[in-house]
């Protein structure tokens, strides 16, 4: 098993909302970094920054063995005009990131093409080579496909799942490492090598696994923008913070991932460098000490090659954060396949399926052939179990899990550990066990299911069957062994015969 960290520093050439920040100085300082620890390193230039020689005469030097140069893919005046199209992006911004104005989402398919063969021309002028890599928040997925079919790039990334923050909603995808998405859809994974788009996509940010996901939660239901608690070096509450950055990668790196572990790290440079200079500076250190000891420290090319080459369809990975930080003494698991996403989830309350995603290779994104019209973007997949979303009106949503008598589990996971292509978390009195085919409790647990109502996407509920229904699409939740017995604001799933197994119908 593989412990795979990518540096990824992103450049813009203009900072329209503070015009004073020095966007030279973060890349000089990121170089400088890089090659004091003898870190390899991907630097990602959207087409303004190519524009700028001051920028350019930094990177044009370096040795390609160590640096990789890749392109940034988000929409400015420049890159509008190479390719023909209007810009279309606030008076005064030369660079916008309202979703309509400064990604691809915002423009016709061939028009997203015209700009990708502009900005590929572009660094092939700028840095005689061809670019391996291209990331962005979100590219939708015809983009995906383009960048893949046409120009053979090898790698991409895009923005952590969080909900309204900085106007993009990316919720509900493959929660770290990373896949191969749908020809459908650019946040879902595939299910068949033949739906699917052969570029791995890698999640970027680092999210923290424990608290990230419920930033914002109340006990009236979810806020509309969530705040950030991520690797990256300007949060003082996670990546600016070096005891969260170690505990971070005790839990990322520590093992029982499954087909590998993964975490980006880096600053794009329009934050400025005495924001992310101590973060950042630490973070380095930590990860130069670490690659003595194993960790694979490379550029994002390298990571997509060694990808394509090892999974043929996307793997099952873990990210299994069982050690307290600080005062906060609270467990996440959270498993990832090509079928669906899930996340056992351990505080004070008890024990919970705190999230769990199906994910199908036919559920379309909003913009595979339609223009965003927003300012914000939506990005999702298939939900079951939503303790975010479907939370609210006092009712905290999840499948809060359960003795023979229907009391709840309040003892923390023991451990979580590989079984076959899955992971097995133990408790006291019994075992859940997520793989891609099933999800099997053990010892007696049952699930009790709850959400809000209004929030959920429940349809109806059968004797063996939880049929949901999400834009357009129908699936279930199936139980092979177990009985459901319906309650208010949720269902009762018991074992039979000391387990209940559940498994996912797509129709």
């Amino acid at each position: 098993m593989e412990n795979i960290l990518n540096i990824i520093n992103f450049v813009r050439g203009c900072e329209p909302r503070d015009p004073s920040i020095d966007l030279v100085e973060p890349v000089r300082e990121q170089i400088a970094l890089l090659k004091k620890h003898g870190l390899p390193g991907t630097f990602l230039l959207q087409y303004d920054a190519m524009e700028r020689e001051d920028i350019v005469s930094l990177l044009r030097p370096l040795d390609p063995e160590q640096f990789e140069l890749g392109i940034w893919m988000e929409m400015n005046r420049p890159h509008a005009a190479a390719a023909g199209l209007p810009w279309c992006g606030r008076p005064g911004f030369d660079w916008d990131w309202h979703a309509n104005v400064g990604f691809t989402v915002g423009y016709t398919p061939r028009e997203r093409e015209a700009l990708v063969d502009a900005i590929i021309g572009k660094f092939r002028a700028t840095f005689h080579r061809e670019p391996a890599s291209v990331g962005s928040w979100m590219l939708d997925a015809h983009t995906l496909g383009y960048l893949s079919d046409r120009y053979s790039i090898v790698a991409s990334c895009n923005c952590k799942d969080q909900w309204g923050t900085d106007g993009y909603t990316i919720w509900g995808g493959y929660w770290n490492q990373g896949y191969y998405p749908s020809r459908s859809n650019a946040l879902c994974p595939a299910q068949h090598a033949s739906q699917q788009i052969p570029l791995p996509v890698f999640r970027m940010l680092g999210s923290d696994p424990v608290t990230q996901y419920d930033l914002g939660l109340t006990d009236a239901g979810p806020i509309e923008c969530q705040h950030v608690a991520s690797l990256e070096p300007v949060y003082s509450n996670a990546g600016a913070n070096a005891a969260w950055v170690d505990w971070f990668a005790r839990q990322n790196f520590g093992g029982n991932s499954l087909a590998f572990a993964y975490a980006q790290a880096g600053q794009e440079n329009s934050f400025g460098w005495p924001a992310m200079r101590e973060g950042l500076t630490y973070q380095f250190s930590l990860f130069a000490a670490m690659r003595e000891k194993g960790l694979r420290v490379e550029r994002l090319m390298d990571t997509g090659r060694w990808y394509r080459e090892r999974f043929a369809t996307t793997p099952a990975t873990a990210v299994c954060a069982l050690e307290p930080f600080g005062q906060r003494n609270a467990q996440s698991i959270w498993y990832d396949c090509k079928n669906y996403r899930a996340n056992l989830y351990h505080d004070q309350r008890g024990a919970r399926i705190r999230d769990l995603f199906l994910f199908d290779e036919r559920y379309e994104e909003r913009y595979l052939r339609e223009v965003c019209e927003t300012e914000y973007l939506v990005y999702d997949n298939l939900p079951i179990l939503d303790g975010n979303r479907m939370s609210g009106g006092g009712i905290l949503a999840g499948g809060w899990l359960v003795d023979a008598a229907s009391a709840p589990i309040l003892t923390p996971f023991l451990e979580a550990r590989e079984e076959g292509n899955g992971i097995l978390a133990r408790l006291e009195t019994g075992s859940i066990a997520l793989a891609e085919e099933e999800i099997r409790l053990s010892g007696g647990l049952g699930i009790q299911l709850r959400w809000a109502r209004e929030r959920g996407a429940l349809q109806a509920v059968e004797e063996r069957r939880l049929s949901f229904a999400h834009r357009g699409m129908r699936y279930a939740l199936l139980l092979k062994q177990g009985a459901i017995c319906p309650c208010e604001n949720g269902a009762l799933l018991s074992p039979q015969k000391g387990e209940l197994r559940l498994c996912f119908a797509r129709e």
